[in-house]
């Protein structure tokens, strides 16, 4: 028998109601019409189905048979065309994150403490973002990926989770300390350090280079390392500078001192997105995951936490 849903639905009635004219009723149909019904069953079905008494319906072995698992049969396909709210706490389940580690490093620990506390059969695996990323979410291989906003494929859906401001940092002796707005030219006339994040900015070229490249200008980069505390020493030592996330704790030291960007060069942000395929955007646990991570990451823009030691610039 081809699964007809409607007639499986009539058989349940059938069965309960052990009466084609109480079925009948239950189903909002008429007596004829369910006797035609009931006439099709026995014909997909192969199988009389009931008998017929003073007593009303009786079933046969093969309708009993179908009385203990259609219900639960059909209670699961309602569910899965209705699902009923989600419910983190029944949830059993694993979810698959990838992003930079140093956004990861802030990330999973209160992540990890919220889903114990509101899903405690949900696990998670964690890996560094890969170049790859898109065909991972593709294939199911990851369900969201953490990422500095860039065009994406049309079957990625991105949702932001906040704007970090960026400075540019030198030491405390550099010739420009002194000045309260630094220009465009004072800006290129020194060397710079790029900190970076490995995988993540597009075609490894920094928010402040694509600002530079629509006016045809470029600044001498001397160095680009993933590491901060390199960067910290070489411009510590130097007159080189560095762009990075406004206000970081590792800057607070007074060896360093923080400017406002160019007036030239607007106020460069850096935009985190969650990004997930376009298939999982109706999935009741992927939905609410991403809003246990939105939350989170909004919370840690709003601290200037999220954007520290780092500056994909």
């Amino acid at each position: 028998m081809r699964p007809d849903l409607n007639l499986l639905t009539a058989l349940r009635v059938l069965l309960e109601e052990r009466n084609v004219t109480h079925a009948a009723k239950r189903l909002h149909v008429s007596q004829p019409a369910m006797s035609k019904t009931l006439q099709k069953l026995r014909e997909e079905l192969d199988d009389p189905l009931f008998t017929r008494s003073s007593h009303g319906l009786i079933p046969t072995p093969r309708a009993k048979q179908l009385e203990q698992r259609l219900p639960e049969l059909l209670d699961q396909i309602n569910n899965l065309v209705h699902p009923t709210d989600f419910a983190p706490a029944s949830y059993c389940g694993r979810f698959n994150i990838a992003g930079p580690g140093v956004i990861l490093e802030q990330l999973i620990p209160d992540l990890s403490i919220t889903l114990q506390e509101q899903a405690p059969q949900t696990s998670l695996t964690v890996s560094e973002v890969t170049t790859d990323f898109t065909e991972q979410l593709g294939s199911g291989q990851l369900d969201f990926v953490i990422h500095i906003n860039r065009s994406m494929p049309e079957d990625l859906i991105k949702t932001s989770v906040g704007f970090g401001e960026v400075v540019c940092a030198m030491r405390a002796e550099h010739p420009l300390a002194e000045k309260e707005q630094i220009t465009l030219e004072d800006y290129l006339h020194f060397p710079h350090v790029r900190l970076y994040v490995a995988q993540i900015t597009h075609a490894n070229i920094g928010v402040v280079d694509e600002i530079l490249n629509q006016s045809g200008r470029q600044r001498r980069i001397i160095l680009e390392t993933p590491s901060l505390s390199a960067a910290l020493n070489v411009i510590r030592k130097s007159d080189c500078l560095m762009v990075i996330a406004d206000n970081p704790v590792e800057l607070q030291d007074p060896a360093f001192i923080c400017k406002t960007m160019p007036l030239e060069l607007g106020y460069p942000t850096l935009e985190t997105v969650i990004i997930q395929h376009r298939r999982s955007m109706n999935s009741q646990p992927h939905l609410w995951l991403r809003g246990v991570m939105s939350d989170l990451m909004s919370r840690f823009v709003r601290e200037e936490r999220l954007f520290r030691s780092t500056a994909l610039l």
